[in-house]
């Protein structure tokens, strides 16, 4: 099962659509979907260090019992001001910990299956760590049913044509 997540640097956003815009927003001015008005931008130095305190936590060695990752390159969704890996099925420990460090790092996070921005006060203390409360979403292969114009909206301000999202590299669909 594969599950995305996303995080960016910006504002707050109000709520859950407007965060599913910024998101999407961001990603495809960093270029991370087929046909984004840009090619694939390297990521800021805030996105570069934020990687690298998830890896540090979170290797990206699928033979690691600590990885969370689908896959071993989860550093290449590091792109512009995003950083948008695709994690091998919901955790809520994996979720809340990764909330923790972005919000140590002032980015914002969205649930890409769960279709909702994650705060820092949608975490608590467990016995074993951090959990992430609230829903969790099915998986980018079995996503919910939203109805959410964030992507349309994010493409709209760009002044992009409306289309499926694809992202770069991957041939598939974005939820």
């Amino acid at each position: 099962m594969r599950y995305r997540i996303g995080f960016w640097i910006g504002p707050a956003p109000v709520d859950d659509e407007s965060a599913c815009a910024d998101l999407h927003m961001h990603l495809h001015t960093a270029g991370q979907f087929v046909g984004s008005p840009t090619p694939p931008l390297p990521p800021t130095p805030r996105i570069v260090r934020f990687t690298a305190d998830v890896l540090e936590e979170f290797p990206a060695d699928l033979a690691d019992p600590r990885s969370p990752w689908r896959d071993a390159d989860a550093a290449e969704a590091a792109h512009g001001q995003t950083f948008a890996p695709v994690l091998f099925g919901p955790d809520r420990k994996v979720i809340g910990r990764l909330t923790q460090l972005a919000h140590e790092h002032g980015l914002q996070t969205f649930d890409l299956a769960a279709h909702r921005l994650l705060r820092l006060e949608d975490v608590v203390e467990w016995e074993d760590g951090p959990w992430i409360t609230g829903p969790l979403g099915g998986s980018w292969d079995e996503p919910e049913a939203f109805a959410c114009r964030g992507p349309e909206i994010a493409r709209e301000r760009l002044g992009l044509t409306p289309s499926a999202h694809v992202l770069a590299g991957t041939g598939e669909d974005s939820p």
